[in-house]
């Protein structure tokens, strides 16, 4: 078991990442670089915060990996679900400042997004600056004071967030999206019903859908490769 001070990090940034999710379905998968894995499905709740005393008891292997998948009103296929009835209970509505009664209605609305066993571990900024290296970029308001020593962050501790790049030829799984927005319209307040429990207006100003031409549902897939490097100071 090795100690890492950089744990906390990590576990910080896991917390920001789950607190944005906490109303939504989430799957968490996590695994240690060494082939240890613990896995949990994560349900609509509250996060619990981990103070410094729990954080820094934590120990670790030298890195997470790290699956979040998010589905909105559809299968894991991608097929719809519940998407049919008067009104189409698949929907969103926006009421926006000063137009109080007034919904843009996005109908018929569901889709999936997933990031792939993404990699982060604590790690160091590489010693050899790149040239894209700025050194004004940590000068204070005063423009001549640095706020690290040098105005040079080479080897300080950081959170490497990493694709691997040895994947096969062909292989597009790294982040995937499918979005569905059948119809776009306006609808209005009417005494007690509110507008996004309506369906008066049939037409539509706007259709989206976001896929893949491999199959019916099937989602746009990204491959990703490379290295980012987060640090403060």
């Amino acid at each position: 078991m090795l100690n890492l001070k950089n744990v906390s990090v990590v576990a910080r940034v896991l917390t920001f990442v789950l607190r944005s999710f906490s109303r939504l379905s989430v799957v968490l998968i996590l695994c240690a670089s060494s082939g240890g894995v613990f896995s949990a499905g994560m349900s609509t709740g509250k996060m619990q915060p981990l103070d410094d005393a729990s954080m820094a008891a934590i120990e670790g292997r030298s890195g997470i990996q790290l699956t979040l998948r998010l589905r909105n009103n559809v299968s894991v296929s991608g097929t719809p679900i519940g998407c049919s009835g008067t009104p189409n209970p698949c929907r969103l509505g926006l009421e926006f400042a000063d137009r109080s009664g007034i919904w843009l209605m996005l109908k018929d609305y569901y889709g999936s997004f997933s990031i792939n066993d993404i990699r982060l571990e604590g790690s160091t900024l590489p010693v050899v600056n790149t040239g894209y290296q700025d050194s004004t970029r940590f000068l204070a308001n005063d423009l001549t004071t640095c706020l690290i020593p040098g105005c040079d962050p080479r080897g300080r501790q950081a959170l490497n967030i990493f694709y691997p790049g040895n994947k096969g030829a062909g292989v597009y799984n790294d982040l995937t999206f499918f979005a569905n927005v059948g119809r776009v319209a306006l609808e209005f307040d009417n005494g007690s019903i509110p507008g996004y429990q309506r369906d008066a207006a049939t037409g539509s100003v706007l259709g989206f859908r976001a896929a893949d031409s491999a199959g019916l549902n099937s989602p746009n897939r990204a491959r990703i490769e490379g290295n980012a490097y987060v640090f403060g100071y």
